[in-house]
């Protein structure tokens, strides 16, 4: 009876110590998932920060690409579109503004769009407290006169650009990613 006693706490004991082990490894797990949170978090903080810089970099060298891929008209709709055919562009004082937006339709540009090309002037730079950059400038070309407003938020590339005809209250909003002139690889269609 004793011995039947003795095995019995004995087993108990094995079992509670391996309930007690499994509890540990669930929390291990778990501090585990959080600490790996918590570097891919800082890795994404990082990379943003690395991103921003290099875009307010290439917009203050003059020299840089917005690869558009989201188009947002004047009465709330919008259109995803290819950031190969779809940008703003800044290089040497020119400045290139190019839609493409239908593949049926080969449009003026053999895109589908229209692409235009200007001179650059009137650039204005400014940051704020938040630390969000604004770039503007006129573009001024044979088929095109316009203002183009550049807000970079501060947290990675992404952009909101939004285009003022000169002649004509049919302003265009887009958003995509600020990169160098001599990394992108934009297709542009016939200029205008």
């Amino acid at each position: 009876m004793l011995s039947i006693a003795l095995l019995t706490l004995l087993c108990y004991g094995n079992n509670i110590s391996a309930q007690d082990f499994g509890e540990q490894s669930t929390m291990t797990r778990q501090e585990a998932r959080k600490a790996a949170r918590a570097a891919h978090k800082k890795a994404v903080a990082a990379q943003q920060l690395k991103d921003f810089q290099k875009a307010v970099e290439a917009i203050k060298s003059g020299s840089f690409v917005i690869e558009v891929d989201q188009l947002l008209f004047p009465r709330g709709n919008s259109k995803f579109v290819s950031s190969l055919t779809n940008f703003i562009s800044m290089n040497e004082g020119k400045a290139v503004i190019q839609i493409a937006t239908s593949y049926f339709n080969p449009g003026p540009n053999g895109l589908g769009g229209i692409t235009v090309e200007g001179t650059v002037s009137d650039i204005t730079m400014s940051t704020d407290k938040k630390g969000f950059v604004y770039y503007n400038f006129l573009v001024q070309g044979m088929f095109v006169s316009a203002s183009v407003n550049i807000q970079l938020l501060g947290n990675g590339n992404r952009t909101t650009v939004t285009v003022y005809p000169n002649f004509n209250n049919n302003n265009l909003t887009m958003t995509g990613v600020v990169v160098p002139y001599s990394e992108s690889d934009v297709f542009q269609g016939q200029t205008f």
